[in-house]
This record gives C-alpha cells, sequence and structure tokens, in this order.
C-alpha cells in the first residue's frame, strides 16, 4: 500500500506541475498609463472574440480582463475601469509566441 500511495502522489505532482494555471502570456506592451499588459490566447470567461489579459498597474496591482483587437488596436476591457486601446505596434512577442508562431489577431 506505500509504494502504491508515493506512486499515486508522483502522478498528482506531475499532472499538477503540467498544467498550466494561468494561461500563457504571448504578447506584451508596456505604457504611461501601465506598467504592462499582457496578452493570452485563452478564452475563459472571456466572450468570444475576446481573451483573456492581465494588466499590471504601476502602483503594482494586478487585473484580469479580456481583450480583442480591433483594426489597429487592441482593446483592453477589465471591471470598474474604462477600455484601454493600445496600438498593435506597441506590442512585441514573447518566446513563446515565436516558438508557436502566434500573430496578433
Amino acid at each position: 500500500m506505500k509504494t502504491s500511495s508515493v506512486a499515486a502522489l508522483v502522478v498528482a505532482c506531475a499532472f499538477v506541475l503540467g498544467c498550466d494555471m494561468q494561461p500563457s502570456v504571448l504578447f506584451v506592451a508596456t505604457g504611461s498609463a501601465f506598467h504592462m499588459l499582457q496578452l493570452t490566447d485563452a478564452q475563459e470567461e472571456c466572450a468570444s472574440p475576446f481573451r483573456i489579459c492581465y494588466l499590471n498597474s504601476w502602483d503594482g496591482g494586478t487585473a484580469r480582463g479580456c481583450w480583442v483587437r480591433e483594426q489597429t488596436n487592441v482593446r483592453a476591457r477589465f471591471s470598474g475601469t474604462e477600455d484601454k486601446l493600445i496600438p498593435v505596434v506597441e506590442f512585441r512577442r514573447t518566446t513563446l509566441a515565436d516558438y508557436r508562431n502566434a500573430e496578433l489577431e
């Protein structure tokens, strides 16, 4: 029984470590109105075509919201604040985006 318990624990730990607890960031922008805006390709609670994003503010706060590309801008929505429009050219690809050959669409 002890061996099977250890094996079960190892499998459970490997499963947890192998799963992403939050979506992977593909694109990042920095700005004067915010410290960093990170875009993912996950949808979860965001209604299509919006996807999950994270906003890090200069005061150290972090907010989770939804984003969508609108022509030459990215529109980011966070509860309790106005939408943020950031030009697409302000974003840079992460290493993961390079690996996946992801485009900001």
